[in-house]
């Protein structure tokens, strides 16, 4: 039995130090940023031919269009996928089964949507429902049955589903005519479009002959619907020849095939398309690869994404490759991004000011000024750059940034060892207001600005306050501070409290306890001489 739980015990210490490493080495992860000095020629240019991803694997569709089910089938889930659906545009051929009271009788009539949308109404009349839902068509039917019949209480309902064929051309396989129906959308009947086909510029024909263009991309990627409209009977499809294709592969987050409109660069492949970078991802030697007509061969090129904006050409190939170690690094950590190659104003950059790792692979004898020449454009404005310190060996030291940024504080006897660790705090950029104010609390810090703004702001003083109005000021080191002056931040700022009526209170409330007290020992005291 001893054995047995020793065994036990065993397998579950080390399921425990697997998941704990594992989940140390997640925590440990950040961008790598290599030294400029390693310089771009030192590495071997490495040719990889990547995949060339189709129209549909652009927008994450299938190809497959066939349909498996039995007809019957498909004609029932159609009929309530529209009933469900409060968008559900009358199609023709649609099908309606019309019941209303006709005095003693009623009366039940079998309707259909004509090819110019028209819905005639034996002794009623015609609807134009060529802009219609059909909820619209339904209250339209009934209020029309209602003028005609008193209490008629018609119902309208949908036994039937239209479809029409839509025509698509353009870059395409070949011209061809697809099936369709009310709920079709334009990203249904694309699937014939070639490998070079855009997804950013499709056009829809309309019956009445008016046009207009939409992004397949934005529709399919980004979630935006009103670029993937529903199809009309008479529609024609043609889709566009795409300007610049480029594929991205390696360490993004989302590697694949894109199509870059006018104006994006590398940049915004890798942050925008691919998602930003994976850790671990070279960011300094972002491999492109370009196609040489003249030779018939692919030319590599190294990119710093740190430093230049390149542009790309039509069916470039752009590779992320991992970094490549050196063994010798310092980490950065604190107020300093890491999750986005360049730009501050993408989503993942805005959401919230959080803590950021790199690994900065250093070249022997750099120095720790020259590092933060490197990375400076990684630093936020909530870098706190006068409380920096760095830890070497255990031991802590205070590193004054702005003055090495400056050029006051040049730092050049400082040469970066393996294993430093610089920590970039935040800076806290706030103001306390407390006492007796209408609003206490904590407000942002406005540079130049004295005690009279963050009163106002905090509701100004109130009944309680002491008279005449005294204010207090503290400095974030403690320090007392003239009222009058400019506030700094993580300045304390109270307002004194009138407390002579509550300090008041709870002598009174003593003083009454202990008369009552009194009162009651006396009492006590007379009863036990009378019982004397």
């Amino acid at each position: 039995m001893k054995f047995r739980r020793m065994v036990f015990i065993s397998i579950l210490f080390t399921w425990f130090v697997a998941n704990v490493c594992a989940a140390d080495t997640n925590i440990s992860t950040g961008l790598v940023v290599r030294s400029p000095f390693f310089g771009v020629e030192g590495k071997e240019i490495a040719e990889e031919i990547v995949p060339f991803g189709s129209f549909s694997n652009q927008l994450g569709i299938s190809g497959d269009t066939s349909v498996d089910q039995d007809g019957d089938v498909i004609a029932k889930q159609r009929i309530l996928m529209a009933i469900s659906n409060v968008s559900y545009p009358v199609t023709p051929g649609d099908s309606f089964r019309l019941i209303y009271t006709d005095g003693v009788n009623r009366v039940t009539m079998d309707l259909q949507v004509d090819g110019t949308y028209h819905v005639d109404i034996p002794a009623m009349g015609t609807i134009d429902a060529s802009k219609m839902t059909f909820p619209q068509l339904k209250e339209k039917i009934c209020s029309l049955v209602g003028t005609y019949y008193s209490y008629a209480n018609p119902q309208l309902s949908l036994i039937g589903t239209g479809s029409f064929y839509v025509t698509v051309k353009g870059e395409v396989a070949s011209t061809d005519s697809y099936p369709a129906w009310g709920l079709s959308r334009l990203s249904s009947v694309v699937s014939s479009a070639t490998n070079y086909a855009s997804s950013r510029d499709v056009m829809v024909t309309s019956l009445d002959g008016t046009s207009r263009k939409y992004d397949l991309y934005k529709a399919l990627r980004e979630g935006d619907l009103s670029q993937d409209p529903f199809l009309k009977a008479g529609d024609v499809v043609t889709i566009g020849k795409a300007e610049r294709i480029v594929t991205l592969s390696g360490k993004v987050f989302r590697p694949g095939t894109y199509q870059l409109l006018k104006g994006e660069d590398l940049k915004d492949l890798v942050t925008v398309y691919g998602g930003g970078l994976m850790p671990g991802a070279d960011i300094q030697h972002v491999r492109v690869q370009r196609f040489d007509t003249n030779t018939s061969q692919w030319n590599a090129t190294y990119v710093d994404l740190l430093e230049n904006d390149s542009p790309l050409s039509p069916y470039d190939q752009i590779v992320v490759d991992p970094v490549a170690e050196t063994g010798k690094t310092v980490t950065i950590e604190g107020a300093i991004r890491s999750d986005e190659a360049y730009d501050p104003t993408t989503t993942t950059a805005i959401v919230g000011q959080v803590s950021g790792r790199i690994f900065y692979q250093f070249y022997p004898g750099e120095t720790l000024q020259q590092m933060m020449r490197t990375v400076q454009s990684r630093l936020m404005t909530s870098s706190d750059f006068e409380h920096a310190y760095l830890v070497r060996d255990g031991k802590k030291t205070m590193i004054d940034l702005r003055g090495m940024l400056s050029g006051a504080d040049r730092g050049e006897s400082l040469v970066l060892q393996a294993d430093d660790q610089l920590t970039i705090p935040f800076a806290q950029r706030f103001v306390s207001v407390s006492g007796a104010v209408a609003r206490p609390g904590t407000y942002a810090y406005v540079p130049d600005k004295t005690t009279e703004y963050y009163l106002a702001i905090a509701g100004g003083a109130t009944a309680d306050a002491y008279k005449p109005i005294t204010v207090s000021v503290t400095a974030a080191d403690g320090a007392k501070v003239a009222g009058d002056s400019i506030v700094g931040q993580e300045y304390s700022i109270r307002v004194k409290e009138n407390t002579f009526v509550k300090d008041l209170a709870p002598a009174v409330a003593i003083v009454g306890l202990v008369g009552t007290m009194a009162s009651i020992l006396y009492n006590l005291v007379l009863a036990i001489n009378g019982l004397k």
